[in-house]
């Protein structure tokens, strides 16, 4: 044996030797990310339209509804009413007019649907303000308020046709 290859052999006999290991290792290749962040946002807009479709329930506060007014505050005296709303467009019907017949009177106004569900209506002379929610697609109930103060709740019941 050569005196060169001797003292690797045995720790033993090279006091000074020291190994050392390579830092070589594994090294994974790199992952692409984009087919995880794909299918998240494919995972994440399901969830949203799913959330949307079962959330939206449509109110349509276009055409004819049956009032009834009465009113909390003493000295009135309650009354039915008929309503007719057009909404100003057929794609979103938050907003649009209306108008209200009850014997001898005849109003006009605005309506707004707030939240999909909350109403607002007020005529255009601002006597009287009418606050509430759809209960159904087919009924409504809130309370309202004139120009001189006094107060009531009503119920609105869509007219078949």
């Amino acid at each position: 044996m050569a005196a060169s290859g001797s003292a690797m052999e045995s720790a033993d006999t090279a006091p000074h030797y020291i190994e050392r290991e390579e830092q070589a290792g594994f090294q994974a290749a790199k992952k692409n990310i984009l087919p995880v962040l794909l299918i998240t946002a494919a995972v994440a807009a399901g969830v949203f339209l799913l959330v949307m479709l079962v959330s939206k329930v449509k109110y349509n506060i276009g055409g004819v509804w049956e009032f009834h007014n009465e009113y909390t505050t003493p000295g009135y005296e309650d009354f039915d009413s008929t309503w007719t709303f057009i909404p100003y467009d057929d794609l979103n019907p938050v907003l649009g007019s209306f108008t209200r017949v009850y014997p001898g009177n005849y109003y006009e106004g605005f309506f707004t649907i707030v939240d999909k569900k909350n109403v607002v209506f007020q005529d255009t002379g601002n006597d009287e303000e009418h606050v509430g929610a759809f209960d159904s697609k087919t009924t409504m109930s809130g309370t309202f308020q004139i120009y001189n103060g006094a107060y009531g709740t009503w119920t609105a019941k869509r007219k078949s046709n």
